[in-house]
């Protein structure tokens, strides 16, 4: 196997603590195996303990192939140090249940990445009466960003929220107002509906970007790359999108897992990362590139904001409400 020459491999100290969404498959799996592997203590927030438990066997069995192959600051424990969290993306409750059992076991939480995604060509209804790709991709993220932002702001230094995006918010075509304000829409396009919420992630990290001034905290949002071997290239079997993989597959444009995971984890990890915000990154060890002119709309960015508030008001405290104020961007590098 091996550590791929992509993947930043640095020491972590080992009280710190990581969670990582999405952790039993695909870049996920990949992102926490790694980090773990580099000595931080992982939890793997995923909404089925029998796939998270397999996913925990198997990275401790890979880590074992990595000790023996002497990858470079990998720790030499017998086990990697990880854990299993339910959390299930597709409903508030669950959400907010994940959240209330993070805090009551962990007093700090020093990165946060929102990898879990989902794409669906036809559309489904959430239990919250929600678009499931929209409440999974952004809005029970929102909540766990919202929720956990007072715990990361008293855990020291140097805490990280990395955003799973992608360079599919290109293909949003435009801004809709009615699908970020949650609404469902009556002709359902799978691809366009999940532009959307890459988008709406892009926009989400300049408005808490704005929020988290004056904090050890920053966030960035990462492209994983097109990817095979995951959920994404096998949930839509229509014909423009087989013809989409054979191309991607043909001009070698796809990546494997552990390939795309490796932005991932250079955007949560990399020392000389520190202090920079609001960046987005499509590449392991590369410059941060611009986003669409449409995520970086402060008008845009501001009804986004705003709208999600107004969506999860029942799970969000006037306490936490306060805390997502936003405040004008003054000091932060810019990108």
């Amino acid at each position: 196997m091996g550590t791929s020459k992509s993947i930043p491999m640095v020491s972590q100290p080992r009280d710190k603590i990581v969670v990582v969404t999405g952790a039993n498959t695909g870049v996920g799996y990949e992102t926490a195996k790694f980090i773990a592997m580099m000595g931080a203590h992982v939890v793997l927030a995923c909404r089925s303990e029998e796939k998270a438990r397999d996913a925990m066997r198997r990275m401790n069995e890979e880590f074992q192939t990595e000790k023996q192959l002497r990858a470079d600051n990998v720790i030499p424990d017998d086990e990697l140090d990880i854990e299993f969290m339910k959390l299930d993306l597709a409903s508030l409750k669950s959400t907010k249940a994940f959240i209330d059992n993070f805090k009551a076991k962990h007093k700090k939480l020093n990165l946060l990445i929102c990898n879990a995604g989902i794409y669906s060509s036809h559309q489904v209804t959430t239990e919250d009466n929600f678009d499931l790709t929209y409440q999974v991709n952004y809005l029970s993220h929102f909540l766990i960003v919202a929720h956990l932002l007072p715990t990361m702001k008293v855990s020291g230094n140097d805490c990280r929220i990395i955003l799973v995006s992608g360079e599919a918010h290109k293909k949003a075509k435009g801004f809709d107002p009615d699908y970020a304000a949650g609404k469902i829409p009556h002709n359902y396009d799978g691809y366009r509906m999940f532009a959307k919420t890459k988008l709406y992630q892009i926009m989400q990290m300049y408005s808490i970007d704005k929020v988290i001034e004056k904090t050890s905290i920053e966030i960035c949002c990462v492209h994983p790359g097109s990817l095979v071997n995951t959920k994404f290239w096998e949930e839509d079997d229509s014909c423009s999108f087989c013809c989409w993989k054979c191309c991607r597959t043909c001009l070698c444009q796809v990546k494997a897992p552990h390939a795309g995971a490796a932005t991932s984890i250079y955007a949560a990890i990399t020392p000389d990362l520190e202090g920079i915000s609001r960046a987005y990154y499509t590449q392991s060890k590369s410059a941060p590139r611009w986003p669409s002119s449409d995520s970086r709309s402060e008008d845009m960015q501001t009804y986004l904001f705003e709208s999600t508030k107004e969506l999860l008001k029942s799970y969000l405290t006037s306490e936490i409400l306060r805390e997502l104020e936003l405040t004008p961007k003054i000091t932060k590098t810019e990108h």
